[in-house]
């Protein structure tokens, strides 16, 4: 594996970060796009923190944040030809990276390698919404 790291999305990443999202096993119920446009336009929302998932010199992925309904959820697609390992590195980077506890993820149910993931990474399951699972990386005590 090589080094995995995030930054914010530049215009010169917009392509490949779309291409991942729409190639991604994730069904990524909170940021479904139709096209390019709507793509764009999702992720310079205020709502939306996006950043590019960069391995080596490549973009392979996107990594959200977002408020939904007074909650910040975090999101992430990744090109499926990138290991596993790479994925749970750059959802780990983006916990870190975003300080607001707590931090949710929405999954599809049959979305396996994502429920692994997640619960490696502290989270843990807080309910259903519809066919997705809803999970929680709750706040730490200091």
């Amino acid at each position: 594996m090589t080094r995995i790291e995030l930054r914010d999305l530049r215009d010169d990443d917009r392509d490949a970060a779309y291409a991942a999202v729409r190639a991604s096993a994730s069904t990524w119920p909170r940021g479904q796009v139709d096209d390019r446009a709507a793509f764009d336009a999702w992720v310079d929302a205020d709502r939306v923190t996006a950043r590019a998932i960069v391995d080596g010199d490549e973009v392979v992925g996107l990594a959200a944040t977002l408020d939904v309904d007074g909650d910040r959820e975090a999101l992430l697609a990744v090109s499926p030809d990138t290991s596993r390992e790479s994925a749970t590195e750059a959802l780990r980077l983006l916990t870190l990276a975003e300080p607001e506890r707590p931090l949710y993820a929405c999954v599809a149910a049959d979305d396996d390698p994502s429920h692994d993931t997640l619960a490696r990474l502290g989270f843990v399951e807080h309910g259903r919404d519809g066919a997705d699972i809803v999970y929680v990386l709750p706040p730490t005590l200091e």
